[in-house]
């Protein structure tokens, strides 16, 4: 298992499936930039002791093969969620999860979105990112906070934390002891702090915790899943948040991505919405999926080749 968790990481895999492929055989997959390939064939037997091995080192219940179980561990300074579920033949999956310590460094296709994202920030108010993972939304987000920490107490709520920084207070949700979200916001308050990040919003009741700490003057930065900055907001309220909260707390949010460059690196680009664009989408009105800029930013990185064609058609097809 330690070799196959080696190669996934070597190669940034997100995601590592252990899946059945046939009647005797499991087929282990690595999902890579929203895209799987296989890796390697395992008979039953192999699969199932791998399985056992991983359950063990997340404090799994290892006898237990049918319903779904959630754990995690560490490896390599990488920490990997583990989740299992038996199939309708009593077969075992596996998906491990690679979250990997954030650099916090951004490499932008276009810098001045960094910097319109940082003046446009406000004093109070909840501000969300969104995108999939891997796409670098944490380390955009601690960006941020960095530069808006300065003679400020920022404090940071994670799942785990990805990024250690010293000058903040980081807490980590721990779901085994029942330390949730919502609960370590309420606890994070006590503290007065002037920022805020919240790790991600996951359910009705984080996502109330937070627009509540936004509307007590603080700044709240979290992430949030949802295709698009627009579908940002319709996630919210699919969510159950009340839309008049939502109208006054909601002060930004944004879509990120990481594209590939022609120098064969990544770089981020954001699809970024006012508090102006999203009233008007809490009112009713239609907004296309991606803005202008979003695809005028693609456009000019494609006419400068800094993206090849193939990359500029993928991302403005989203």
């Amino acid at each position: 298992m330690n070799t196959i968790l080696e190669d996934a990481i070597g190669c940034h895999a997100n995601d590592i499936y252990v899946l059945p492929h046939t009647d005797t055989h499991y087929v282990v997959k690595f999902h890579i930039d929203g895209r799987s390939s296989r890796y390697l064939t395992l008979t039953n037997a192999a699969a199932q002791q791998m399985i056992s091995a991983v359950k063990y080192r997340a404090k799994m219940n290892i006898s237990e093969r049918r319903r779904p179980q959630l754990g995690r561990f560490v490896h390599q300074d990488t920490w990997i969620r583990v989740s299992t579920v038996g199939d309708f033949l009593n077969r075992e999956t596996l998906v491990l999860r690679l979250i990997y310590q954030a650099s916090g460094d951004q490499n932008w296709l276009d810098p001045s979105q960094f910097d319109q994202l940082y003046h446009e920030m406000p004093s109070a108010g909840l501000f969300l990112m969104s995108g999939p993972t891997g796409s670098g939304k944490t380390t955009t987000l601690y960006q941020l906070l960095t530069q808006l920490a300065e003679h400020k107490l920022v404090l940071t709520i994670e799942d785990p934390v990805e990024i250690h920084q010293p000058q903040f207070v980081q807490l980590q949700v721990n779901d085994e002891a029942g330390i949730h979200y919502d609960e370590l916001i309420k606890v994070a308050l006590r503290h007065r702090p002037e920022i805020l990040l919240v790790g991600e919003i996951r359910d009705k009741l984080t996502a109330e915790a937070a627009i509540k700490a936004a509307l007590s003057g603080h700044l709240v930065l979290s992430t949030i899943h949802a295709m698009s900055a627009r579908d940002v907001v319709l996630r919210l309220l699919d969510l159950g948040v009340d839309s008049a909260q939502l109208a006054v707390a909601l002060t930004g949010v944004a879509y990120q991505r990481l594209v590939m460059t022609t120098a064969a690196t990544q770089a981020a680009i954001v699809d970024h919405l006012s508090a102006d664009v999203i009233g008007r989408i809490l009112h009713g009105e239609q907004w296309p999926k991606f803005s202008q800029e979003w695809q005028e930013v693609l456009a000019h990185a494609l006419a400068t080749k800094q993206i090849a064609n193939d990359v500029y058609q993928t991302f403005t097809d989203l």
